[in-house]
């Protein structure tokens, strides 16, 4: 395969005319007026900036390392306590001035030990009510629950962040994602100095028919983030993150502006290669609705 994985330095530090030139072009553009900045900082996590709101999700901050985390069951092996690495170095980005966290859902791999201790604690940290007391207990002291269909506003600097929560199942079988807990989606609704930005990430999901329905309900949208990986799609447990098929079935229900995948290569246990993705996205001619961002450096969308 030709195409690189990467964006062209073109795509990433883009010019401010090219940046304009964007914010005009698309189906969802027209109450927008300037673009959103997005840094991914490895598998889950991802710094996204629109207007003056900042915001992280899913914290794994931890550093290369044979051993970055432990997960109680190995996804695809079923081993016992099994250590996952974390293949590439953690980028240094600058995370002063965050406004919130928000968390998927409060597995090891979405929330490192890393992110826990550092991370400032009077920072609000939206979460699955299922992981709400374990935040609590880590210190930090606006940990605000959502569950499905609930939401909540942040606002600073002029703009503000509308967050709801939205269905993310984690496996298709109903024993497993019962076992695995039950996480969040988000739609991230920005509004204010910016002007208005849609963002819908979809968390540690598989696609369901309840995310169809969530699917079909969310037009505008600007920006998917669409966590990948086929975690556990090689074994006999069950798959619980999102394939490339599924990735660009949902694509083609969601209809964003700009699909950004996330949630692969950092980390060992994620078993489906990205090319997958670039591969099925041209075959299903929707290739350049995809960003393929690199590991700590800044996407204008």
């Amino acid at each position: 395969m030709n195409k690189p994985l990467a964006p062209r330095a073109a795509d990433t530090e883009t010019s401010d005319a090219d940046r304009a030139r964007r914010t005009q072009a698309g189906p969802h553009a027209g109450a927008r007026s300037e673009p959103a900045r997005l840094e991914w900082l490895g598998g889950p996590t991802v710094i996204l900036q629109h207007g003056g709101v900042r915001i992280l999700t899913d914290p794994m901050l931890g550093p290369r390392s044979a051993d970055a985390f432990v997960l109680p069951k190995h996804p695809s092996t079923g081993a016992e306590n099994a250590h996952i690495a974390r293949y590439t170095a953690t980028p240094h980005p600058s995370l002063p001035g965050l406004h919130a966290v928000i968390v998927s859902h409060p597995h090891a791999d979405h929330v490192d030990a890393v992110a826990r201790a550092t991370l400032a604690k009077d920072l609000p940290v939206v979460i699955p009510p299922t992981g709400a007391e374990g935040m609590r207990a880590a210190g930090f002291q606006d940990v605000r629950p959502l569950d499905w269909g609930d939401s909540i506003a942040i606002s600073a600097n002029g703009t503000t962040l509308r967050i709801t929560a939205v269905a993310a199942h984690h496996a298709h079988d109903p024993v497993l994602d019962r076992a695995l807990g039950k996480g969040n989606g988000y739609i991230l609704s920005f509004e204010g100095v910016g002007g208005d930005y849609r963002a819908y990430w979809t968390g540690d999901a598989v696609l369901t028919d309840e995310l169809r329905l969530v699917a079909a309900a969310l037009a505008p949208i600007d920006l998917m983030l669409a966590d990948l990986g086929g975690v556990g799609g090689d074994g006999n447990i069950g798959l619980r993150s999102m394939t490339a098929e599924e990735a660009v079935t949902l694509t083609r229900l969601v209809n964003p502006r700009v699909v950004v995948p996330i949630h692969h290569t950092s980390f060992s246990h994620y078993r489906e290669p990205i090319e997958a993705l670039v591969q099925r996205a041209e075959e299903a001619g929707l290739a350049s609705l995809f960003k393929f961002p690199i590991e700590g450096v800044a996407t204008f969308l």
